[in-house]
Parts: C-alpha cells; structure tokens; sequence
C-alpha cells in the first residue's frame, strides 16, 4: 500500500489530503496521513484522476496504423496525463479499418502495464456524408453499406467501442440500431441531419456526438433578423446525448466552451484532443494514413496542399492543455474540468465503474499536475509509469 498526497480532486469536491492505493486500486481519501511507508508528497500539486481521451488519431510520432505506433502512443501518453484512451481511425481503407482490432490487441500485450490503456478502438468513418466531409479526403468516404459494417463489427470485436457516422445517410437508422444491439456507441458526427431527424436516431440507440461545432452546418436565418434553431441546438437540448468539444481554443471558441459547459451541466460535455501524429512535438509536416500531408505551426494543425490546403484537420493538442484551457481560458470550475477531461469520457464507453474519478474502489489510475499545469508523475492501476 502506497499514498499520494496533494490537492484531491474528486468527482465533488477538492480535498487537500491524501489518495490511499491499495495494490492497483484506490481504497479511500482522506484528510489524514496515513501510516504508509511509501508517500508520493506532492505538495499543493493538483492529483487528479488519469485523463480518458476517446478521440485521438496520433500523439508525438506515432499514428494508428499499426500495433508498433499503438504502442508507442499508450507508452508515450502518461506524459501528458492520459491513463485511458481510443485510438481513432480516420480516413483510411476497409482493411486498415478491420486490422485495428488485432493491431490494438497485440499493442496490449505489447505495452502490459507500462504505459496507459488502450480501452478500445474508435472509428470516425468511412461512412461519412461528403456535405460535412471537413478535412477528410474524398477517397475514404462511403455510404453506409450493411456488409461493411457488419464486417468491423465482426473483425474488432469487443474493442470496438465507438462508431462515428452521419446517420442521415440511407441505411443511418438500420446503422444505429446495430451498433447498439452489440453495445457499440453510435455516435453522430460530421452530419447534415434536420434536426426533425434527431429524436428517432436517440430512439434507435444514438447516445454520443463527436467533435460538436466542427463539421456541422452553423445554424442560420430563418429570415432577417431571425436565428433559426439547427442540429447543433437539438443536440445541446437533448439530455440523452454526450457532446465531445476539441479543447484547444482554435476549432471551438472559448466562449462556446463556457457556454456549452453552462448547457451540458456535469454529465454531458466531454473533452477530447482529436489530436494527430505531431501533438507535443515542435512544428513540421506531417503525414495522414492515406499519404496526404499536414502541418503544425504555431499550434495549430492544418492541411498541406491540396484543394483543401489551409483547412483545420485535427488538433496537436494533449490533454493537460485541454485540462488547463477549461479552467485557465473558458473559466470553468476545476472540479467540473476533472469531470469533462476523466469521468463523462468513461461514462461514454460505459466505464466510469472502474476508470475516470478518484473514488474508493476504482483503479488507481492518476496523474499530478504542477502549477504550470505540467504532468509531472502518472499512475496507471497503482505502477508509477511516467515521473518527470
């Protein structure tokens, strides 16, 4: 048994005491020091739960591509606090789709309890509705074809755990219905839905929105002078569906963050990166799966070249920045922050029972921030993997 001492974050309040840990589980908090012979002082550092990021499609130089990068990005994320994530495959053909799920197993065993966990696989696309495209090529996109879908579902397995889509496609309904039938998150995405539309996709087992007000249609006149309501609105006032934001300030305004968070409450509104190879590095050009090229430079990600040339395509954005963005730009409360970068992300892919809050009984999964929100030491299930 081992203890953490430093500013508590949980899912209600923040404790300046200690996290006791028990082999790779949190056994309580407390206000008191515990007679442990092991004790990580951190001083007033933030110890917060291990950052779960669902939507990630590269961290520093690797990609998901292969089990060898899957490995290098879990063994590469408790530097940034991440202790859960979803690789997130965009933009690629069907086979590289269907290998995610071996290349995800083997890049499991690769990493054993040496980096964070890989819980599963997301797909964004390939069935895609070429009106909200966003950055994604031409080439990768697909009506929703029953054998198609039917064929991830079999060849991923169990660590498919998300499917991004745009259900108003012919066969959207059919889509949604069976992914939740295998207790898959059908997650709507870079969509030109009516927002008549919504209510019977929730019905059928719609629950998630991915990267909310980027690859959207923006909400318009409904003649001078008057805002006509959308698919966005529907979505921020259905209290069925979780909303993933980008946290880097560039694809969402700060001000709809503050403003999304005030909508959401404290359940609904989750932080991502959808962060690509590159994220945490310096600036440079990088490269897509598919061979198309984008570039980093001052923070921002965007493509290289091209008709689409100049287009935002994804964040370099890790999640302590995402974290520290919440609190430090849109002012928003730490306690809630923890929630939206930890705990809602697990409540997605329905394991909020074991990973995303500091609470007696979880896994020990956790990270210290320093004041310059830095991470500075990572727990994953109690094994100190990351110490800076």
């Amino acid at each position: 048994m081992f203890s953490i001492k430093g500013k508590i974050v949980t899912p209600d309040r923040i404790v300046d005491g200690y996290v006791n840990v028990n082999q790779d589980r949190i056994s309580d908090v407390t206000e008191e020091k515990p007679a442990f012979e092991t004790v990580y002082d951190f001083g007033q550092y933030l110890v917060l739960p291990g950052f779960v990021d669902i939507h990630l499609h590269g961290i520093g130089n690797y990609d998901t591509v292969d089990a060898a990068n899957l490995a290098g990005m879990a063994k590469l994320q408790p530097q940034y606090g991440t202790t859960s994530f979803l690789p997130t495959a965009a933009a690629m053909s069907k086979q590289q789709y269907a290998d995610l799920g071996k290349d995800a197993r083997t890049a499991i065993a690769t990493v054993g309890g040496d980096g964070a966990k890989i819980q599963g696989i997301h797909l964004e696309g390939p069935f895609i509705n070429p009106k909200s495209s966003g950055a994604m090529a031409h080439s990768t996109r697909r009506p929703i074809e029953q054998d198609e879908a039917e064929y991830y579902i079999e060849q991923i397995g169990d660590l498919l755990r998300i499917l991004t889509f745009s259900p108003e496609l012919e066969n959207g309904l059919y889509l949604t219905e069976t992914l939740k039938k295998h207790n898959i998150v059908a997650s709507l995405g870079h969509s030109v839905a009516e927002p008549h539309q919504l209510p019977s996709l929730v019905e059928a087992g719609l629950s998630h929105v991915v990267h909310m007000f980027n690859a959207f249609v923006s909400s318009g006149e409904k003649e001078q002078g008057v805002l006509k309501a959308g698919l966005l609105e529907h979505i921020l006032l259905n209290d069925k569906l979780t909303c993933e934001f980008i946290c880097d300030t560039h694809h969402v305004a700060p001000e709809y963050l503050t403003i999304a968070s005030r909508v959401l409450g404290p359940d609904r509104f989750v932080a991502i990166t959808d962060s690509l190879p590159g994220a945490g590095f310096l600036d440079g050009i990088f490269q897509f799966p598919n061979g198309s090229e984008f570039k980093i430079e001052n923070g921002v990600a965007r493509l290289y070249g091209g008709e689409q040339g100049g287009c935002l395509c994804g964040s370099v954005l890790t999640m302590n920045r995402a974290f520290f963005n919440l609190i430090n730009i849109c002012q928003i409360d730490t306690v809630l922050a923890a929630r939206y970068t930890s705990l809602n992300a697990a409540r997605v892919i329905g394991m909020d029972d074991q990973i995303g809050s500091i609470e007696p009984g979880k896994c020990a999964d956790i990270t210290v921030l320093n004041s310059d929100y830095e991470c500075i030491a990572t727990f994953v299930n109690g094994k100190l993997v990351y110490k800076n």
